[in-house]
């Protein structure tokens, strides 16, 4: 990193402790609301490790200096490991498909991923089945709670 400036500057190298800082500025603020006039000028000091010293006295970098990058990036996996990886995310979403619909026929899970989604949206046939087997799961449910509160009234008026 480098810095430009067209001022001159110098650089305080000495630690100073925060506390006094602080306390500085802490009593210059009692001051202020005591009297009610302007704070003092307050002077802040940097501390600059060496290499940032060394690194703001080099001469600035010229377009020269800069690398050159190429059109298009080379990228490192071309061909085969490309083809391969492709194989695998197209099997890892045919297989989270293939679990989300099994999941639905079974009742066992009511949520769908993004390519299923995916699927459901382009295939009409899959899309009615999941409908339809949804609707089957409802009428399942639906009789299970009228036999329950049958069997319920039926225990009441015995």
């Amino acid at each position: 990193m480098q810095i430009h400036s067209n001022t001159p500057y110098t650089a305080n190298t000495t630690p100073v402790a925060p506390s006094s800082v602080n306390q500085a500025v802490t009593a210059a603020n009692q001051a202020q609301v005591a009297t009610g006039s302007p704070l003092p000028n307050i002077t802040d000091t940097v501390t600059l490790s060496a290499q940032a010293l060394a690194l703001s006295q080099q001469p600035p970098m010229t377009s020269k200096d800069a690398e050159t990058l190429p059109v298009t990036p080379n990228l490192p996996n071309q061909g085969e490991k490309v083809d391969d990886y492709v194989e695998f995310r197209k099997a890892k979403a045919q297989y989270q498909v293939y679990s989300d619909i099994a999941g639905m026929a079974t009742g066992n899970s009511n949520n769908i991923s993004a390519p299923t989604a995916y699927y459901l949206s382009n295939n009409d046939e899959a899309r009615s089945a999941v409908v339809d087997n949804k609707a089957q799961q409802q009428n399942v449910s639906a009789m299970q709670a009228y036999a329950q509160a049958s069997q319920d009234a039926q225990e009441w008026y015995e």
